[in-house]
């Protein structure tokens, strides 16, 4: 996915810029996966792809007040009972009654606390709040992977909603038991869904036995064989086991050729597999059909992996135009577009799109120091 820049020419000042995006790799990979769960999202803040890794189902799309409604506002009614400070994400904002609304951040205060850990705790300090109810979508992940490592906070529930993290001392999520989720969701069809939208959850959190124990459940229901397929085959791409994965994705997509979340997986497995002019094909009927940040982006991995340069360039304009009309951050995608133009000896376009990257706010000042090297090395070459 990154430029390894040619060991001939100017060769000192290559290996050095070989270094840098190295070093930018790591940030930028962290930064931009997706948990790409169907798609769904770098989330992408990018979510670019919450986690291009962790390809799950269905998640990268942010869902529509009607899908959200239902589950959602019970979780929140319950939360705001105690009459205490929540943190919610900012999509569940809208659920919000006015009269509830001063026990919430303002959406500035929201997405400003999901890009921004830090900005969170500082808000926390002030505020107190009673428990945070995070979305499992790209945006708010950075935050929630935090709050998983915070002596602070337990994890307190998960559902096909998302994340409910309540102050350490309170009881913890485990997974459940059979019994009570026959009990809970008695349809087998409904059971299976919960069980298969969960499981897809706990991948990205990393919880990957959890999930499979879910998943295991659902199986028992013999209902959503694809989706079923598909979040197994996001759970052994986070494992890094991408041919198992690609088999699962091509079961998945022999039950139901229209299962987004299979088609992601199946691409991303193609390129991590070494077949980017397969990858590329997929992919390209992919963004056809749903043109949005994740399969842009991964139509820039395969063009990448397949060594089309034009059509990675082209996917990253397009990701960044789309990133900036639903306002969302656009460091990584802008450095990965930077060195898309680099790797292709368009050294103007690159430090135009450097300088870019380096104006995102949510980009760290180690972060825009390597962006600010590599711009030096381009114009070192450039002379």
């Amino acid at each position: 996915m990154f430029v390894s820049p040619s060991s001939h020419s100017t060769g000192c000042i290559n290996r050095k810029r070989l270094e840098l995006f190295q070093k930018t790799r790591t940030w930028l990979n962290d930064g931009v996966r997706f948990q790409l769960r169907q798609v769904t999202a770098l989330g992408l803040a990018l979510v670019l792809i919450a986690t291009l890794s962790t390809l799950t189902s269905c998640r990268n799309k942010k869902p529509t007040a009607a899908e959200e409604r239902s589950p959602v506002l019970p979780l929140l009614e319950d939360l705001l009972k105690a009459g205490k400070p929540l943190f919610v994400s900012p999509e569940f904002l809208a659920f919000i009654p006015k009269q509830d609304a001063a026990l919430t951040p303002t959406k500035e205060e929201s997405l400003a606390a999901v890009q921004d850990p830090s900005f969170f705790y500082r808000m926390q300090r002030e505020k107190h709040f009673l428990a945070i109810f995070l979305s499992p979508y790209a945006g708010s992940m950075k935050l929630a992977n935090s709050l998983l490592s915070s002596p602070l906070w337990s994890l307190a529930d998960v559902s096909p909603s998302g994340y409910i993290f309540r102050p350490v001392g309170a009881a913890t999520w485990g997974p459940p038991t059979l019994e009570l989720v026959e009990r809970i969701h008695p349809d087998p069809a409904d059971r299976a869904a919960w069980l298969i939208s969960t499981a897809a959850n706990l991948i990205l959190l990393g919880k990957r036995d959890e999930a499979e124990k879910l998943l295991v459940m659902a199986a028992t229901t013999r209902k959503h064989p694809s989706r079923l397929l598909s979040t197994r085959a996001s759970l052994s791409a986070s494992r890094g086991q991408w041919n198992e994965a690609m088999t699962l994705a091509n079961e998945s997509l022999v039950k139901d050729r229209t299962n987004t979340a299979a088609r992601t997986i199946q691409v991303r497995a193609l390129i991590e597999c070494g077949r980017g002019d397969e990858a590329l094909e997929q992919v390209r009927r992919l963004v056809e059909n749903n043109p949005n940040q994740e399969s842009l982006f991964l139509l820039a991995r395969a063009a990448n992996a397949a060594s089309d340069q034009e059509e990675e360039i082209s996917a990253l304009n397009r990701l960044v135009t789309l990133g900036a009309k639903d306002h969302q951050p656009l460091g990584a995608s802008l450095t990965y577009l930077g060195q898309a133009y680099a790797k292709n000896g368009e050294r103007g376009e690159a430090l135009r799109a450097f300088q870019k990257a380096i104006e995102a706010p949510e980009l760290s000042d180690d972060q825009r120091k390597m962006i600010k090297e590599l711009m030096d090395h381009i114009a070192l070459e450039k002379r």
